[in-house]
């Protein structure tokens, strides 16, 4: 038995992010980064995946003990083939995977966090809040917009409202955590139905998962400060606006398309393409990367030689 008893505020909660091959890279980060900073969290830690490589699985199983893998429903599955074929424009599906997490029963809160942030403190002072869903502002939000409700578009202050109304306080998907009430709702119920090319009727489809939370919760969440989720490529506007820079974050977001392990996106940077620069913070999650490596190194090394070799 553990001489440390876990915090009251860490009893049934669980850590929850959804991964595909690509972004295998960035889930070893956010798990570790997050389990750095919380040394006694003992809740579960759940992937969400839709035919995540065996090989894969093993990577994340090296360095992080005990994680859970969990397959994108038959439901959700089925509704995103059936989006594809209506809207081929349609190009990630797997941005609807974090509907899973509010699939995941018996906790009493769920933290998702999407595969592409970085943890740099601890977050549990929001473990014992009441609220049914916390969640960080967009973009939108951080200029104190409003969304059109049919189209999702930006309004600006003062803006009449159309036909189908606005969305205040619209938030980013990145980070939700989810008190068990929603769960106890059956809210992944109408959240899967809502996956359907008539949400999109009017609405770009680059909106995907953002879209369809917002609808379905809207007047219903709670917005916490941008430390939880810093938004990296809006830096200079977070900080104006909430005091909160990238080096004093919780978590940074690197919400932009390249991702400091693509190489690809990375490549075209240096050959001169000026959409795609890296963020500065870059160098903070390679420091990150190196400790996820060193420790799954160490890890396999420090394992006793019968086990190491055996069969």
């Amino acid at each position: 038995m553990p001489l440390l008893r876990v915090p009251a505020g860490f009893s049934k909660i669980c850590l929850a992010t959804a991964t595909t091959d690509r972004f295998v890279p960035g889930t070893l980060v956010t798990l570790r980064s997050f389990l750095k900073h919380h040394p006694r969290f003992d809740g579960d830690i759940v992937v969400i995946h839709d035919n995540l490589s065996a090989e894969n699985r093993t990577r994340l199983n090296a360095a992080i003990d005990g994680v859970q893998f969990e397959p994108v429903s038959p439901g959700l599955r089925a509704r995103l083939a059936g989006l594809c074929a209506a809207r081929p424009d349609f190009a990630q599906p797997a941005l609807l995977y974090s509907l899973e997490a509010f699939r995941l029963r018996g906790y009493r809160k769920v933290l998702f966090y999407d595969s592409d942030v970085l943890v740099q403190a601890p977050v549990d002072d929001l473990f014992d809040r009441d609220e049914p869903l916390l969640c960080c502002g967009d973009a939108v939000a951080l200029r104190d917009k409003r969304r059109d409700a049919a189209s999702f578009a930006p309004l600006p202050p003062g803006a009449p409202a159309g036909p189908a109304g606005v969305f205040e306080r619209t938030f980013n998907a990145g980070f939700l955590l989810i008190d068990e009430r929603l769960i106890r709702e059956r809210c992944y119920a109408d959240l899967v139905a809502l996956v359907s090319p008539e949400t999109w009727d009017g609405a770009p489809i680059a909106h995907t998962d953002q879209l369809i939370l917002n609808r379905y919760f809207a007047g219903r969440q709670t917005l916490v400060g941008w430390t939880y989720n810093f938004l990296l490529p809006w830096a200079a506007a977070i900080r104006a606006k909430d005091g909160v820079d990238a080096g004093s974050a919780k978590v940074l977001h690197f919400s932009e398309a390249v991702k400091p392990w693509m190489p690809d996106a990375m490549l075209h940077w240096t050959r001169g393409d000026p959409d795609r620069p890296p963020m500065p913070m870059f160098k903070l999650w390679y420091d990150t990367y190196v400790d996820v490596l060193a420790n799954a190194y160490l890890r396999r090394r420090l394992k006793p030689h019968d086990e190491r070799d055996a069969g």
